[in-house]
């Protein structure tokens, strides 16, 4: 039901409306592609590339504490390999005068630089068998710990690698030395290890707050940080601004659950806040790092970068809009002006004209429109004058009526008092002359059949014989078959008064006045009114002959008053030689013809075609 009733809504929507919204959709749909991807190519992954930095930092930091290591375990090596050392360590190479001589003069110095040079780490001891050796910072003896249990410990591990890490502890108390309850790694080598017997150990005691200074002071974000957390999840290090909420952290049975003894990241809450967690394990100190970054601050450039996005694809979408919504007006504008002129038009002011700026298809409709106007108001023009001309015709031939029957009874009365006075001629003659009233008046609209005209014809040249003295006479050939052709009334006698008007003037002699008729192939009737008068020069039938050419309301004044005689008859109004062309135009068509032909001296000859498949 929806479906159905929203075509009928968007037939409500103005056609502004209509292509505001088409434009909106041709603009926005492939905005909206775009910026998808875009937001999916080039936004979303401003967050994966803020996560991929962080998890790079934090293997950047592995890298260095496992080289930390790896230099502590090379130089440790070297302590361990040293052949004075090694011969020193053993009870059976000096006395104790030598012995004396070898610490003061090798062993002395060499310890003193490793000291100095590794003091920023913690520090070192051997374990000797040599009991003649003093004790010192640097030399105790191996039975004094023999029984503890971490000693075993390293000796057993020692049996099967070494160097061995012990896991982190609180330091010893040793008989010498500083006495500080830090957290330590230790690291074990054994020295003379082919001599079970006379075995001694090195250890370096590595201070885990020094060890891990410098990842606590690598900052992943404004807020984010590195802590040292061994793989029973207890906090060895953390920054110093963020050690007791760390200490707090690990607590948490949350972050208890995060594996780590493995490389990996993840998300967790502390305390309601959102982190992002990175773990990089430290194997041989059974340690890792774990990184926490608030996801605020992963999210902070994402969400600027998205906000700033998403305000640009805003800003364009409304800039589309505005430039469719402008667009569209202008050509609305368009084609509200050329409604505008159309509906002058509908209120009848064909002389208005619709302003036409552009070549564009809008312009070319404003163009058809003004033609059309022009053409229509040309047409009206027309056919008032023609309705005006027809008015004023019909007024003529009312006011030649005159009471027709008080003026068929006179003219009676007069033929009886010729005949009664034995006046044949003078009674043929009002005979007549009832004859022609009767027929102008009795068949103004009706066609009448040739025959009818003709006889029509005989009477007015009996008529025009009283005028003429006998002057005139008038021949018809007409087949029978042709007869009861139909044609309008009057139609041929303003031919036959032509020919006998204009050709007795000048003229001594008889006047034969001829019509031929006959059928032609087509269908079509060929009409000639052919007369021996005095014709006519070529400059005035090339004239007559231009102005019948021309449209009723196109052509000029009449060429002469004597060119085309007008009679008044009845209902008929003016019958000249235009009169006649219009006339068979219009009941014929088109397609039918009038021609003269006239020469000065020679008569003069008027054709008619008249196509009888289009008559009206």
């Amino acid at each position: 039901m929806r479906l159905t009733l929203l075509p009928r809504r968007l037939r409500r929507f103005s056609f502004k409306s209509k292509l505001f919204l088409s434009y909106i959709l041709i603009v926005l749909i492939p905005v909206s592609i775009s910026a998808a991807w875009i937001y999916s190519e080039v936004i979303v992954p401003v967050r994966g590339e803020r996560l991929q930095l962080i998890d790079q930092s934090m293997s950047q930091l592995e890298t260095a504490v496992n080289k930390d290591v790896d230099d502590i375990e090379k130089t440790g090596y070297l302590i361990s390999t040293n052949i004075v050392l090694k011969k020193a360590l053993m009870k059976r190479y000096y006395d104790q005068s030598e012995l004396i001589d070898v610490m003061n003069t090798s062993i002395q110095s060499l310890l003193s630089w490793f000291s100095a040079t590794h003091k920023d780490i913690g520090e070192f001891r051997f374990f000797t068998v040599n009991e003649t050796l003093p004790e010192s910072d640097f030399f105790l003896t191996a039975s004094r710990f023999s029984g503890d249990e971490w000693f075993r410990d390293m000796q057993r591990n020692l049996l099967a690698t070494y160097p061995y890490w012990e896991p982190w502890h609180v330091q010893r108390e040793y008989p010498y030395g500083k006495k500080t309850k830090n957290a330590v790694y230790s690291m074990f080598y054994p020295i003379n290890e082919d001599f079970p017997d006379e075995t001694s150990y090195l250890e370096f005691e590595i201070d885990i707050g020094k060890f891990f200074a410098r990842s606590n002071a690598h900052a992943l974000s404004q807020s984010g940080g590195v802590l040292a957390v061994d793989w029973d999840g207890r906090l060895l290090s953390a920054p110093p601004d963020s050690g007791e909420a760390a200490r707090e952290w690990t607590t948490l049975e949350a972050f208890r659950r995060i594996d780590l003894s493995a490389a990996g990241s993840g998300d967790i809450q502390l305390r309601g806040a959102s982190y992002r967690y990175f773990v990089k394990p430290i194997e041989r100190l059974h340690t890792s790092l774990v990184g926490l970054v608030p996801h605020a601050e992963i999210d902070r450039p994402w969400i600027k970068t998205r906000n700033v996005f998403v305000l640009l694809i805003a800003f364009l979408a409304v800039l589309l809009a505005a430039l469719s919504f402008l667009l569209a007006g202008l050509l609305i504008k368009k084609i509200v002006r050329i409604v505008g002129g159309v509906r002058k038009i509908q209120n009848g002011n064909f002389q208005v004209r619709i302003p036409v700026k552009g070549d564009d298809e809008i312009d070319l409709l404003a163009r058809s429109v003004n033609s059309m106007a022009g053409q229509i108001d040309d047409l009206v023009n027309r056919v008032y004058k023609s309705q005006v001309s027809q008015k004023e015709a019909e007024l003529k031939a009312l006011q030649a009526q005159i009471n027709p029957h008080f003026l068929f009874n006179t003219l009676e009365t007069l033929r009886m008092m010729a005949e009664t006075g034995r006046q044949p001629k003078l009674s043929d003659a009002i005979a007549a002359l009832g004859g022609i009233m009767r027929y102008n008046i009795s068949n103004v609209k009706e066609p009448v059949t040739l025959e009818t005209e003709i006889e029509h014809i005989h009477d007015y040249a009996q008529i025009q014989n009283l005028l003429y003295n006998g002057r005139v006479s008038v021949d018809s050939l007409v087949p029978d078959s042709l007869g009861s052709f139909r044609i309008p009334n009057l139609l041929l006698q303003p031919l036959v008064e032509n020919s006998i008007v204009h050709g007795m003037k000048g003229f001594s002699g008889n006047l034969r006045v001829g019509i031929v008729v006959e059928a032609l192939p087509g269908p079509a009737v060929r009409i000639a009114v052919k007369d021996n008068g005095s014709g006519m020069d070529a400059d005035r039938l090339s004239r007559i002959r231009e102005r019948l050419a021309r449209e009723p309301d196109r052509r000029p004044e009449p060429v002469a008053p004597s060119v085309e005689p007008r009679v008044e008859t009845g209902r008929t109004g003016s019958v000249g030689l235009a009169n006649v062309r219009d006339r068979i135009r219009f009941f014929f068509g088109e397609a039918s013809t009038m021609e003269v032909e006239s020469a000065l001296g020679e008569g003069t000859v008027v054709t008619l075609i008249l196509r009888t498949g289009t008559a009206t």
